[in-house]
């Protein structure tokens, strides 16, 4: 009997329907708490960025104040090193260099940028001395002590003489070129004197060959200046016969199909083969 009237009551007993338009709010609210599937809310948003947070970002901390401060005084020691007459200073002399631009604030910091420009290769430091253009003494170095190619059977060094071999031959006739055009240029001249000294004192007379020896001089002096503007050297015998003979050099040099670039790199090599490698 009880069991009955339990399973009359279950069957009479409904499911709870979704809410219809026409329910009120709370009925509705209640429905959709009934039918929502579980989440995870979004996370929130980030707090906006204060504007004294981004200054605070942007300002200058003292170590990096600091730090500028002391590459700019780097800068300037260099730069007043590099410039100055003197190639060669003291060991003191250039810690108060240090000091006085602003790079170092004592002579213990001095002593360190001295010897971290001196292990950068941007001096030279060797028996208190201070060698301002270091490039200027390995160049001193290389002429005093040139060094062979590192073995005997490199075959560099056979192309290398063969090479020399072919210059000296080329500079050879480059001379002769130059010495033959050096000799028509003084026929030139003393042909020259010759006619003016004819047409001076045989056909015509000093009043007319006056201007003529005149403005000829003139127009030789318009041509030195010329050649100095072109060139930029003074108008002398020996620079004019050095650049006549790299003329006649290089014009050789293409004739017999010589590689200058090839020669003189195996020249460079030969004296400091540590280069090439």
């Amino acid at each position: 009997m009880w069991r009955a009237a339990a399973s009359r009551l279950l069957l009479l007993r409904r499911a709870p329907s979704p809410p219809s338009f026409n329910a009120t709010p709370t009925a509705a609210a209640y429905a959709l708490l009934l039918h929502a599937r579980p989440f995870s809310p979004p996370p929130p948003p980030p707090p906006p960025r204060r504007p004294a947070q981004a200054e605070a970002e942007l300002e200058v901390t003292p170590a990096e104040a600091r730090r500028l401060v002391r590459l700019v005084g780097v800068e300037a020691l260099k730069r007043r090193l590099r410039d100055g007459p003197d190639e060669v200073v003291g060991y003191d002399d250039l810690l108060d260099a240090c000091v006085d631009a602003g790079a170092a604030r004592t002579h213990a910091e001095a002593e360190a940028l001295a010897r971290a420009m001196d292990e950068a290769g941007v001096l030279l430091l060797f028996r208190d001395k201070a060698y301002l253009h270091p490039e200027k003494v390995v160049d001193l170095v290389r002429r005093a002590v040139p060094l062979a190619l590192e073995s005997e059977n490199d075959p560099r060094k056979e192309e290398f003489k063969q090479l020399q071999e072919r210059k000296e031959e080329i500079d050879k006739l480059a001379h002769k070129q130059v010495r033959r055009i050096l000799w028509c240029g003084l026929g030139f001249f003393v042909c020259q004197v010759g006619l003016f000294f004819r047409l001076t004192f045989w056909e015509f007379s000093w009043d007319v060959m006056e201007p003529v020896a005149f403005f000829t001089t003139a127009s030789g002096l318009l041509v030195g200046y010329a050649y100095f503007l072109i060139t930029s050297r003074d108008p002398t015998y020996e620079d004019f016969m050095e650049r006549l003979f790299s003329s006649r050099q290089r014009k050789l040099c293409a004739m017999y199909k010589f590689d200058m670039a090839r020669y003189l790199e195996l020249q460079k090599q030969c004296k400091c083969p540590l280069e090439g490698h």
